[in-house]
């Protein structure tokens, strides 16, 4: 098919990246999959989608630009930088670390583990960052496993599945965000369907956990400020409201400032500086899917759309709607597994899950869920991804031996597909 050598330029971006980082792998170098930066890879394949583009320089150059400045890749790259500023804001105000005491103080001891999940859970939703939350629990998980608490590996697999639940669910997480603004979705009904899907395999993961914990350690009490977690408490009221994104994340920093000011030792030049980290932080995220835009506007909308009509016609001898989904489901799950990046694995599949999407009349919210969902299940087991590493790194173990105890992206997984095969779709 002439038009699959449109997608050249993408699949030598897979290429580049993935390459550097089984190279990495091989001389043994931490954090493999992350020592070529995105950013650099992407060059490559923006001059092979140039070379290849059929038009005069200004008409190559128009189809760049037009991609790059999307109205999703811009709303993306907006609410990145608001995401950053709450995260950041929030984390100079003490509300992390409030959060993480607030939690630890109410878990019996019989229920270690699974408390240990819902603090990552509830840490990763409120901040949006599966990283960070990993960063944050994982050392604490380490602590009570020197204790005898439980086996080491079960518990920064459960710190990795809390993280994971997150990185789905909170409306700041940057996948959420690319699937969302991806499917054109609201998402209201994303959070809704995705919150269904999570709180069953959530269920799952508990029971998994029952089995893994030791009832004769005690945890220790820390003090915990109730007004530093209301931001985070804050911000999901307003997510769940269905309010829009972006006067929720600009209400919420305005809110975290609020409290900071109240907490002590806060003032605006403090809450400035805090803004502008926060959007330096999410500068390489947001470059890429500018750059990203720009690729996909030289690959050009008819090759994408024949790829997704030829799958749609695929589709349609073999289960129309509920063959569509998993289809989605599929080509999220083969860019995680090659770009070991879920949000970049949202960007890419993205208009081509659109496309088929709509061809078989799936409400944007489901496809958004799909791709959300799937993204997450392969990189929280996927021993080269970021959050795998970090967590196998600050508990000085192999990421093989994490993997296999990661139940909640398991269980996600799994729940998904129950859910995609055994339910109607609703169009609301």
């Amino acid at each position: 098919m002439p038009y699959i050598i449109s997608f050249l330029p993408i699949l030598l971006f897979v290429i580049i990246f993935v390459g550097s980082g089984i190279f990495f792998t091989i001389k043994g170098v931490e954090n493999a999959f992350y020592q070529l930066s995105p950013l650099v890879a992407i060059m490559p394949a923006i001059a092979l989608g140039w070379i290849q583009h059929r038009g005069k320089t200004q008409d190559r150059m128009n189809d760049f630009l037009d991609g790059l400045r999307h109205r999703d890749i811009i709303t993306m790259c907006i609410i990145f930088l608001l995401a950053g500023a709450f995260s950041e804001v929030t984390k100079s105000i003490g509300s992390v670390e409030a959060t993480v005491n607030l939690s630890l103080s109410f878990i019996p001891t019989k229920f270690l583990l699974i408390g240990l999940f819902f603090v990552a859970a509830f840490i990763s939703t409120a901040i949006g960052t599966s990283m960070a939350t990993i960063a944050t629990i994982a050392p604490i998980a380490v602590g009570l496993s020197t204790q005898g608490a439980f086996p080491l590996a079960i518990g920064v697999a459960t710190v990795i599945g809390g993280a994971m639940f997150g990185d789905n669910l909170s409306i700041i997480s940057d996948t959420t965000i690319a699937a969302v603004s991806s499917q054109e979705s609201e998402i209201k009904p994303k959070v809704k369907l995705n919150s269904k899907i999570a709180a069953i395999a959530s269920v799952i993961t508990i029971i998994a956990l029952l089995f893994s914990v030791d009832e004769n350690i005690d945890i220790i009490s820390k003090d915990y400020s109730l007004l530093k977690v209301s931001p985070y408490i804050f911000l999901i009221m307003l997510a769940v409201s269905g309010i829009n994104v972006f006067i929720a994340l600009v209400t919420s920093i305005v809110f975290s400032f609020a409290v900071g000011i109240i907490s002590g030792e806060y003032n605006i030049l403090s809450w400035s500086h805090d803004i502008t980290n926060g959007f330096l932080t999410m500068h390489e995220i947001m470059l890429l899917s500018l750059m990203i835009g720009g690729l996909s506007g030289l690959v050009g909308k008819s090759a994408k759309a024949k790829l997704a009509m030829n799958l749609s016609a695929w589709i349609s001898k073999r289960g129309g709607q509920k063959m569509a989904q998993l289809v989605i489901a599929k080509i999220v799950s083969i860019f995680n597994l090659l770009l070991a990046n879920n949000t970049i694995a949202i960007i890419f599949s993205g208009e081509i899950a659109r496309d088929i999407a709509k061809k078989h009349k799936i409400p944007p919210h489901y496809s958004a869920v799909w791709l959300d969902s799937f993204s997450c299940v392969i990189q929280g087991i996927l021993p080269y991804g970021a959050q795998v590493l970090l967590a196998s790194a600050i508990a000085g173990i192999s990421p093989l031996n994490v993997i296999p105890f990661v139940y909640y992206c398991y269980a996600l997984g799994f729940v998904s597909i129950i859910w995609i095969l055994f339910t109607n779709l609703k169009k609301n």
